[in-house]
């Protein structure tokens, strides 16, 4: 006879590479954590593209989250080994499953984080898939992929002919890990006839060249962008010579010699080559580790293959924070580079994005906001040397103005360019702007901000009022909508006809997005 007082016994799952055994969380629910969808991309495999994992015998436990992928540490944004002093490791290919019912059938969600595709982890703090799961309704699957050098590199240097499927090697990652979830999730409890792919800033950008994949094609069948969307894509000349000065780094004369080198060199190195200032990695010319038009694993850029109609059967559902930038406002306010030598030199910059009338937006700008600023230590309190002659007030009235020219250039403009495209080649797009502040006035609606409803954060911040959990449960909710039904509860994105974007924590709900002051862009 059964015991009823017994703890239910662990889940299992039959995948294509050998069983698994996981852990009850709550209920019905599991989690299925460190699994491997392809082999560990070491030693001989370093800098090579995703191999399938082996298969094993008899039953492996799955109740550990991996390692995130081997990144630098910083202060600002993580701690210990990692984001969240999480420990990292080259050997990092492993995806976490959070499901409400193995035995169910239930929409898939798979989360590809963000990081500025250089830091981040598939597990928690930084990646919460139980609360999502929770929220949502859905199987969460959230993988690892390499990250940096190791995953966004450019093959270049003598040998680099003998690399050339090396390139975009986070984006392979990223692909072999739909394919493991299309052919394994139905043991999780999950439909796949029904995954959408999700991510936010890296991994929404990730997401906008997955769409235009044709080796991803038919692992997912919507999309969900937050903070991120297309037009970030490196030229295959500039990210070659990212790589030869990260060989110089490091001390490699090529390819070969850079897969032998140590792990911590690599790292150390790979820091130093880059533009520190976001803002400038982020516009024409900037030099960053990411995506690259490199012609073999990334063909035609995803603008244009998204405007020929390779995601018109793909329904999107896409999002940005209405305060983006003011997140690396705050987070480098002590660094003389956010802060413009003068008025000319954002002009400049505007300039650079594409703007036909810089002046005339600048005056726009300055016209329709007086964004409070973050704290002002981190703003003014810098040394001497770095401020120029202007004075503290307008060093701070210049830092605001290009974190709003920053905010539209690199997310929000982004968003409906993607939304319209879309449209235009016959595909369905919904849009939202997120302007909660969790944080308070100072802070926006930051990047990133999102996760801390996403995650159902609430609690452990200290902010878990009616207000909050209302925005949670408006988000997520929308999220879980579109997830069964492919759409979020309002209608699609109609350019030439009245507000069509979602407005998500402040009025009015719904909203022209971008804005109509915009127009001498």
């Amino acid at each position: 006879m059964t015991d009823p007082h017994a703890a239910p016994a662990a889940p299992t799952a039959h995948t294509s590479d050998g069983v698994l055994r996981g852990t009850r969380t709550d209920g019905t629910a599991a989690l299925f954590a460190g699994i491997p969808f392809a082999a560990p991309p070491v030693g001989p495999l370093r800098l090579r593209p995703p191999r399938p994992p082996t298969p094993w015998e008899g039953v492996r436990e799955a109740t550990q989250f991996p390692a995130g992928p081997a990144q630098r540490s910083t202060d600002g944004l993580g701690g210990g080994d990692g984001p969240g002093g999480k420990e990292t490791s080259e050997d990092c290919l492993y995806l976490n499953v959070w499901t409400p019912d193995p035995d169910g059938r239930r929409p898939v969600l798979v989360w590809i984080f963000g990081g500025g595709f250089e830091l981040g982890t598939a597990s928690p703090p930084s990646t919460d898939g139980a609360a999502l799961s929770r929220l949502t309704g859905a199987v969460v699957v959230a993988p690892n992929y390499r990250v940096g050098a190791l995953g966004w590199l450019h093959p270049a240097g003598p040998d680099a002919e003998q690399w050339a499927d090396s390139a975009n090697l986070g984006l392979q990652d990223q692909t072999a890990a739909l394919h493991w979830v299309r052919d394994n999730i139905a043991a999780f409890g999950g439909d796949p006839d029904n995954i959408t792919v999700a991510g936010n800033s890296a991994g929404a950008f990730s997401i906008g060249a997955l769409l235009a994949r044709p080796a991803a094609r038919g692992t997912f069948h919507k999309a969900i962008l937050h903070s991120g969307s297309i037009g970030r894509l490196y030229p295959p000349d500039l990210a070659a010579g990212l790589t030869e000065n990260l060989l110089a780094e490091v001390g490699a004369e090529n390819l070969s010699e850079l897969q032998a080198a140590p792990l911590d060199r690599i790292i150390t190195a790979q820091h130093a080559v880059t533009e520190q200032d976001f803002g400038v990695r982020n516009l024409p010319g900037g030099r960053a580790w990411g995506l690259v038009h490199d012609g073999t694993v990334i063909t035609e850029d995803p603008a244009e293959a998204i405007a020929a109609g390779a995601a018109a059967g793909i329904p999107l559902l896409i999002g940005a924070n209405r305060d983006e930038f003011r997140t690396f406002q705050y987070m480098y306010g002590n660094e003389s580079y956010h802060h413009p030598a003068d008025e000319q030199a954002l002009l400049a910059e505007m300039e650079l994005a594409g703007v036909q009338h810089p002046r005339d937006l600048l005056t726009a700008y300055r016209a329709h906001h007086q964004p409070p600023h973050p704290p002002t230590e981190r703003l003014t309190d810098q040394p001497t040397e770095k401020l120029t002659e202007q004075s503290d007030e307008q060093s701070v009235e210049l830092s605001d103005l290009r974190t709003l020219f920053l905010t539209d250039a690199v997310y929000r403009r982004r968003a409906i360019r993607l939304a319209r495209i879309q449209t235009a080649a016959g595909g369905s797009a919904h849009t939202y702007l997120f302007s909660a502040e969790p944080l308070g006035p100072p802070y926006g609606a930051f990047h990133g901000c999102e996760l801390l409803y996403a995650f159902d954060q609430l609690g452990s911040l200290q902010i878990d009022t009616p207000a909050n959990r209302a925005v949670r449960d408006t988000l997520t909710g929308a999220w879980s909508a579109f997830l069964t039904h492919a759409a979020p509860g309002w209608p699609a994105y109609t350019p030439d006809h009245a507000p069509s974007t979602r407005q998500i924590g402040a009025n009015p709900p719904f909203i022209d997005e971008p804005p109509p002051y915009l127009s001498p862009w």
